[in-house]
This record gives C-alpha cells, structure tokens and sequence, in this order.
C-alpha cells in the first residue's frame, strides 16, 4: 500500500518535471527539472526491482547528459552575453 503511494507519487512528480523542462523559459532551469525528472525516473526503476537499469539511467541521462547540457548551456549564454 505504502509503496503504490509513493510509486504514484515518483510518477506524477516525473510529469511534472517532464512538463517543466518543456514550459519553462530559462534554459539552465529547463535543464534541472530534465536532470530531476531522469533521477525520479531512476527511482521508478529501482521500486520496480529493476537495480541494473535504474543506475544506467543515473549514470547515463542524470550524470553525463545532464553534464554535457549544462557545459552547453553554459558556453552559449556566454556567447550570447558577448554578442549584445
């Protein structure tokens, strides 16, 4: 019982953060609620006994794909900046 609340709760807080990601304006916070929504994501496998997939999931997507994201954000709002 507790652990069907808790998975709906993992699963309606990755709506949403898959909903923030898209709607929001800045890019940097997009790209947060992008790193939140892959590590609810990596939850959701770990409740369903899925260990192996839930750290590639972190590894992967809220590690790596986050990092490279981030450094493009980064390096694109400086150019930006230097262009106005």
């Amino acid at each position: 019982m507790l652990a069907d609340a808790a998975q709906f709760a993992l699963i309606a807080s990755t709506i949403a953060f898959a909903l923030l990601s898209i709607e929001v304006k800045n890019l940097f916070h997009a790209v947060i609620f992008f790193a939140l929504m892959c590590i609810s994501i990596g939850a959701i496998f770990w409740m369903l006994n899925a260990p192996y997939l839930a750290v590639f999931q972190l590894a992967i997507y809220a590690g790596a794909v986050v990092a490279l994201l981030l450094a493009t954000v980064v390096l694109t709002v400086g150019k930006e900046r230097e262009m106005k």
